[in-house]
């Protein structure tokens, strides 16, 4: 008998999403702990990766074809029934037999912004069955409560992943000799991490940032678009002005960080958004679209400005770059920030959550 299944599908090979790196916070955690773990996965998950944090723990695989709701509803209970009293995952889409059958189900649900209304009507159906469900914000808290009718725990994630090791000066070096090649050099780009889905209203920070040529506002600035995609993507076309930067692994992504002048995420919603709180990690000034989780990570730590407004953003960001006490001002508040995001373990919070009674 295993102590948690835990679903692992979200850990695909050569790629690291928000949602992954929570999940890879909670999996270590339950390794670090020692409890004894079977790994659902597909033939796109990075089993080598769970073999490594699982390497002197008891754990086993157990192999799910493909996703969809025969999958989820049926195959997952018959290779977890008899082998677990306790079921992890970061996916709504929960198999709902599973409390029925003894089986106490753990969620941990990010946000709700790009759910279809099958996904919402499945929550306000079955939202009452899990033992427990997590998320990263009051804002997301609040929103989640609402469709489900009950309590809700608020679980800030951490920021230390982000930081992992320093890059050493060979590795710097080709990274440095990579971007220049495509026109990106130290302190001379403005920063965007994240996908391209509507929500994430990067035209908005296109438009703002074309806008300041069109003004004769050339700051001699590069915009950097680190990430791109997404299962509704828009199209963002390069320009010798805009540059795009897809599949970013970890090292690139500190480079972008550590070398941006400042950061922007023009989001029109959130569940958490960690790209800016990421960005504080480097000690960036940050400016952020004035959303309700953007008030309540960023506090007064961050510059705000109206996202649907692209002259309001455009001057948000010519005060930044003409104005360097204020940017140095903005840098050290976002140290704070960064302080308090990478004071606790978010794998170890959620470990005890739910290995407490």
């Amino acid at each position: 008998m295993f102590d948690i299944a835990i679903d692992c599908r979200e850990i695909v090979i050569g790629r690291r999403t928000g949602l992954s790196r929570n999940l890879i916070a909670f999996l270590k955690a339950v390794a670090k702990n020692r409890k004894s773990s079977l790994l659902l996965l597909d033939d796109q998950t990075d089993a080598n990766f769970l073999a490594q944090i699982f390497h002197d723990v008891s754990y086993d695989f157990a192999f799910i074809k493909k996703s969809g709701v025969f999958y989820d509803q049926i195959i997952i209970p018959k290779l977890i029934f008899g082998r677990t009293k306790k079921f992890f995952s970061i996916y709504p889409k929960f198999p709902v037999i599973l409390p029925l059958l003894g089986i106490e189900v753990y969620l941990f649900i990010a946000d709700i912004i790009s759910f279809s209304w099958l996904q919402i009507g499945f929550l306000r159906l079955f939202g009452r069955l899990p033992k427990r469900i997590f998320t990263p914000t009051d804002t997301s808290r609040y929103n989640i409560e609402k469709i489900v009718r009950r309590q809700v725990i608020r679980v800030y994630q951490d920021l230390s992943y982000i930081l992992g090791d320093e890059l050493n000066s060979s590795v710097d070096e080709e990274i440095s000799s990579a971007m220049k090649k495509k026109g990106i050099e130290k302190g001379k780009f403005i920063l965007y991490v994240g996908n391209f889905n509507p929500h994430k209203n990067v035209e908005v920070l296109v438009r703002a940032f074309n806008l300041m040529q069109n003004v004769g506002l050339d700051l001699g600035l590069i915009l950097v678009l680190a990430g791109g995609g997404g299962k509704k993507g828009k199209e963002i076309s390069e320009t010798d002005k805009i540059k795009i930067i897809k599949n970013v692994d970890d090292q690139v992504l500190r480079w972008l960080y550590k070398n941006s002048l400042f950061f922007i995420c023009p989001s029109l919603d959130e569940g958490h958004g960690l790209p800016p709180l990421e960005a504080c990690c480097f000690g960036k000034a940050v400016i952020v679209s004035d959303i309700p989780v953007f008030r309540e990570t960023m506090g007064k730590c961050a510059i705000f400005f109206d996202p649907k407004s692209p002259k309001d953003l455009a001057q948000k960001i010519h005060l930044l770059y003409s104005n360097e006490r204020l940017r140095r001002d903005y840098e050290m508040k976002s140290q704070k920030v960064a302080k308090f995001f990478t004071s606790f373990d978010f794998g170890e919070e959620l470990f005890k959550l739910i290995f407490s009674e």
